[in-house]
């Protein structure tokens, strides 16, 4: 095999360039030297990139005249070079390979104002046809003028250099024959193609196709190639880095003297990216207030507006709510348009409202935006004038019988004293009262516990309590309502109130108990013995899903049973069903009868259980069985 030496490679390339928003314009050249070689002497290497110079265009041939061949553009035996027209050099448009012409597609043509899939071919020297070259005289060549593929029309260039200010991608795609000057017949001839992007960007889906010249047979390529019976290779390289190279190897055996001519094609896809600047304003939002204002007197929300984003904030408006101690001409509600806000500036606005009522009075303030969710402020501000706060604590579960304590703590949070107080705390039903400090009276009509207070200093506090007892299950609520200013409707005021509640749940606590006795001791074997199981609640809590379980001594026998529920034997054992509820005081009887088998002494065993007693409790009684 003959392996060429880089002093020694005839070399042919061609060039894409794909370029702006989805504007592509393709170039294919194609140069050598002068394809003929002296002994000891070495060609010098083609010249890349120059321009040819202009072609004159050949007469046109008489209609009447045959065809003439397309002349060949390499001569071994000429040193002579001639340029050829754009019709000598056209790439022959290639036949289907088998199922593979539709993955293949031909290279598309090139205009000046978009090629979509650039695609550029390199001819390799073809060979005549075995027994029809004249070997006697050469071909002749002119020597001045080199071999070229016909370019891209001069508008495309002009279009792409229009493009130039436009975001665009440069991929610049090539492939490129190395191969040695010359080869014996039937000698393998190995040579490379070079699939190079010398452009700054990455290009996709890259392809290879190459039509291997006729005059010579196929041997190998690596890598393998997909291969057609028309002599037809391709690789699918895929994507190509910026500045990357694939090479790809074919071994081929020359079958008659004369040049190889082949043809070689590269298409590829090339991407472009657009971008535009995408803002998105932020609106931040705050409310501040005074802490503290008169009843009467204005009180002044300042609002600050804040775009913390991108862009600008447009369509804005403002929303505020007031409480009901605040007052405004526009009402408790006030909606407002406001100016654009750009990036990164703040907007500040006075509200100007009234102290109408004591307390914690409460602004909230919402802004709305394009593009932006709302912003939602809220601000506070106390009213100074009398007030009166109630907190009542205390347990909420006790057992029947038990004494739960309430306490009643009274506050006065404002800066004037409140009128006298009247406080009035409801007792539920289940229970029942007990005592009162501070003079509470009760009074068994409403079932109400009163108490009559000396006026409430400015942040001063009062505590109260109240003693309950629990007579039975139940679930209730201690209410409690505190007053000052019993006169003050007949002045055209209100009085102030405070109330608090205390949810209470009295529960009652299970006691079980039970029984097991045998109504006749001594029994003659043969005869029933009669067990009687009685179960009480003697609790203050109802006892649910009571079961019991009996079990019989070896030598005995179950008989008929009967109780509040169904009891089913099973072997030595008796079930009941369970009784759902046994109340307070209840009472539940059963009765097993038991016919002893052998003499002597048995024990008849019951176990009780209920969801409030999760371990069974056990009773036994014994019985001794005789014989006369």
């Amino acid at each position: 095999m003959y392996a060429p030496s880089p002093a020694r490679r005839g070399r042919f390339a061609v060039a894409a360039l794909a370029a702006g928003f989805g504007l592509f314009a393709a170039t294919a050249t194609a140069q050598t030297g002068s394809p003929k070689y002296y002994p000891g002497t070495i060609s010098p290497p083609p010249t890349y990139g120059t321009a040819p110079p202009p072609v004159k265009a050949p007469p046109a041939p008489a209609a009447s005249a045959a065809a003439p061949p397309k002349p060949k553009l390499f001569n071994s035996q000429d040193s002579g070079v001639r340029q050829a027209s754009a019709t000598d050099i056209e790439p022959p448009t290639l036949p289907p390979i088998g199922d593979a012409a539709a993955r293949i597609p031909a290279p598309p043509s090139v205009t000046a104002e978009r090629a979509s899939t650039p695609t550029v071919g390199v001819p390799l020297p073809t060979l005549p046809t075995p027994g029809t070259a004249d070997r006697s005289k050469p071909t002749p060549v002119d020597p001045g003028v080199p071999p070229q593929y016909v370019g891209v029309p001069a508008s495309a260039a002009a279009a792409s250099a229009a493009t130039a200010g436009s975001p665009r991608q440069s991929p610049v795609v090539s492939v490129e024959y190395e191969m040695p000057e010359s080869v014996g017949v039937g000698q393998p001839l190995t040579y490379a193609l070079v699939v190079k992007n010398a452009g700054s960007s990455a290009v996709s889906n890259v392809r290879v196709e190459h039509e291997l010249p006729a005059g010579a047979t196929f041997v190998s390529s690596e890598p393998a190639a997909e291969a057609s019976a028309d002599g037809r290779m391709a690789w699918a390289v895929g994507p190509l880095d910026a500045a990357a190279e694939k090479r790809f190897k074919v071994t081929m055996k020359p079958t008659d003297e004369g040049e190889l001519r082949g043809r070689a094609t590269v298409t590829f896809s090339a991407a472009v990216e657009g971008r535009v600047k995408v803002t998105r304003p932020r609106i931040a939002v705050s409310l501040a207030a005074v802490e503290t204002a008169r009843v009467g007197e204005k009180v002044v929300f300042n609002i600050k507006i804040t775009n913390t984003g991108s862009g600008p904030a447009s369509s804005m408006t403002l929303h505020a709510r007031l409480s009901d101690g605040l007052s405004h001409a526009a009402g408790n509600v006030i909606e407002a348009p406001l100016s654009n806000l750009p990036a990164g500036q703040t907007k500040t606005l006075p509200l100007e409202v009234l102290g109408a009522k004591a307390g914690a009075q409460q602004c909230t303030l919402t802004v709305f935006a394009d593009a932006n969710p709302a912003e939602t402020a809220k601000a506070t501000v106390t009213l100074v004038e009398p007030q009166l706060a109630a907190r009542q604590s205390g347990p909420a579960r006790c057992w029947v019988k038990a004494e739960p304590t309430y306490q009643i703590d009274l506050s006065n949070p404002g800066t004037a004293a409140t009128d006298p107080l009247t406080v009035w705390t409801v007792v539920p039903e289940g229970f029942e009262f007990v005592q009162a400090t501070d003079g509470g009276a009760f009074a068994a009509t409403n079932r109400t516990v009163v108490w009559k207070l000396a006026a409430l200093a400015a942040g001063s506090n009062k505590s109260l309590t109240v003693k309950l007892r629990a007579v039975g299950p139940t679930d209730g609520v201690v209410r409690t309502i505190v007053q000052s200013g019993a006169d003050a409707g007949a002045k055209g005021g209100k009085p102030l109130e405070a109330k608090c509640e205390t949810a209470v749940k009295a529960e009652g606590v299970p006691a079980l108990r039970f029984e097991v006795v045998d109504l006749d001791d001594p029994v003659e074997v043969g005869k029933e013995a009669v067990y009687e199981i009685k179960v009480t609640n003697q609790g203050t809590g109802a006892c649910t899903n009571v079961t019991l379980v009996a079990e019989l001594a070896d030598g005995t026998v179950a008989g008929q049973v009967s109780g509040q529920t169904t009891g089913r034997a099973a072997g030595n054992t008796i079930t009941f069903d369970p009784l759902p509820q046994l109340p307070v005081k209840g009472e539940a009887v059963y009765k097993v009868r038991v016919k002893g088998t052998a003499a002597g002494d048995t024990r008849f065993r019951v176990k009780l259980a209920c969801d409030q007693i999760k371990t069974p409790v056990s009773k036994e009684e014994n019985t001794r069985f005789s014989k006369e």
